[in-house]
């Protein structure tokens, strides 16, 4: 698994494992959407780690300075990281 995409876009949330971290590098889909993550503090240039990922269709429960956010997998699509 790459760090990037071939386009140096970065990689949805979804392909970190629980334990790792990365910087959130951009968020996709409406201004809507965005608006609803930034109201989460998810935001570019902030790290998050994964807490827990739930098997199959479950959440993703990551933790932004301090803070543990559970989100859809759905929503962890259009959040694009990059691993440190």
């Amino acid at each position: 698994m790459s760090d990037t995409s071939p386009d140096g876009r970065g990689v949805p949330l979804t392909s970190l494992l629980p334990g790792e971290r990365a910087k959130i590098i951009a968020l996709e889909h409406g201004k809507g959407r965005q608006h609803h993550f930034r109201t989460m503090g998810l935001m570019e240039g902030k790290i998050v780690k994964v807490i827990a990922a739930q098997p199959a269709r479950g959440p993703f429960v990551i933790d932004v300075e301090g803070t543990q956010i559970a989100i859809g997998r759905g929503m962890a699509r259009h959040i694009l990281i990059q691993k440190i």
